[in-house]
């Protein structure tokens, strides 16, 4: 008689966890204010990343303003080019003078097909402002428990998290954006409180 009340017990605690989770993320934004999830914690983010031409970069070098980052690999047909589009959307709104403050860095989880030919193609020939990142296995592991990020080499959306990351100029990690549909007029609302703050 125990073993059925326990499981019970069980599948009663999966099922809040799962229904108050998504509550607390709701109210953290509905009294912050903002369209994604703040971190509180000001994370740094700081990691060593190689450019389509080989070239070598400190991604704390970059100092002009925030920073959108987002994980992912080229072959993958789902998250990972609605994401592309949501950043490109988010700077046609936004000025000439304004663009040039903000960069996107797209960090390939699969560098061995994640060519720099094909980076170039699909990521850096979109705009002056998007970059294409390889690291090394140890980096990247460490980027993605730094943010929690679970993914994997497979165009299966429910192994690839698909976060995109707001961080600050500073090289804090402010926002967390997780749905898949993302209103741009939301993002550049949490995009100018940033920039108005600094």
């Amino acid at each position: 008689m125990e073993k059925p009340s326990t499981f019970i017990s069980t599948v009663l605690i999966v099922a809040m966890t799962l229904l108050i989770l998504p509550a607390i993320a709701y109210l953290n934004q509905a009294i912050s204010g903002s369209y994604g999830i703040e971190t509180h914690q000001d994370t740094d983010i700081d990691f060593t990343w190689q450019d389509i031409h080989g070239k070598t970069h400190q991604f704390s070098d970059w100092t002009k303003g925030p920073n959108y980052l987002f994980l992912g690999f080229l072959s993958c047909s789902q998250i990972c080019p609605i994401r592309v589009h949501q950043v490109r959307s988010l700077m046609e709104q936004l000025t000439e003078n304004e663009r040039t403050n903000i960069r996107f860095l797209f960090v390939s989880i699969d560098p061995q097909n994640d060519l720099p030919a094909l980076r170039a193609q699909m990521i850096d020939n979109q705009s002056a402002q998007f970059f294409s990142a390889e690291l090394t296995p140890e980096r990247l592991e460490t980027l993605q428990r730094q943010l929690s990020e679970i993914s994997s080499q497979t165009s299966d959306i429910n192994l690839h998290t698909g976060n995109l990351y707001l961080i600050s100029p500073t090289g804090k990690l402010k926002q967390t954006y997780t749905q898949q549909q993302l209103i741009t007029e939301r993002l550049l609302s949490d995009l100018n409180t940033m920039m108005s703050s600094n």
